[in-house]
């Protein structure tokens, strides 16, 4: 048992550790800030800088979306209808989605203490907290995205992302309804 939490922290590590040159700041005049048409619009948001030293690569199923530092946050453009978003910190965890188009959603990339590094966890700010707490979270971010780097290390680490995905989903499934994290169409703005 020992041997496989050591295994899994490793791979972890390795799947998380160096994605700092993965991601590409955006300016703010090309910052995302209304859904394009038909689409939903959700923002992952990482404004703590606790576990500042490290990453979270955050997935719709196992579709590599992008990697959240400290301070920093995602832009996805969502088909409308439900999602299960992952984030991969030490392990992986999820967030249900209802979303509907035309509306944004916000999400904070919570870090948590973990065995070896830092956990994530997927909460929705949207329909939870106030929309001055919300415009404050977003103002301390840097909209980042994706760059070819990114892309690369995310189709070689394909079968790691599978892995931890089919690992853990069955726990997040198996948590009392009142403790799974969902975002719900309503929640949107």
């Amino acid at each position: 048992m020992l041997k496989k939490l050591l295994l899994l922290a490793l791979t972890s590590l390795f799947i998380t550790g160096c994605a700092s040159n993965h991601m590409t700041e955006v300016s703010e005049t090309e910052a995302t800030l209304t859904p394009d048409q038909g689409k939903a619009l959700v923002h992952f948001m990482r404004p703590s800088v606790l576990g500042g030293a490290i990453q979270s690569t955050v997935y719709d199923g196992t579709e590599y979306l992008g990697t959240v530092s400290s301070q920093t946050r995602l832009a996805y453009q969502a088909d409308p209808g439900k999602h299960m978003f992952m984030a991969i910190g030490e392990s992986a965890d999820f967030l249900e989605a209802d979303l509907a188009a035309e509306k944004t959603y916000y999400v904070i990339v919570a870090p948590r203490m973990g065995v070896w590094k830092a956990r994530f966890s997927l909460n929705p700010a949207s329909g939870k907290a106030s929309q001055e707490q919300i415009d404050e979270w977003f103002a301390s971010t840097k909209e980042v995205k994706p760059n070819q780097n990114g892309y690369v290390w995310a189709k070689e680490k394909e079968q790691d992302i599978q892995e931890l995905h089919d690992r853990y989903l069955p726990a997040w499934h198996s948590k009392a309804d009142h403790k799974k994290q969902r975002l719900t169409s309503e929640s949107g703005k």
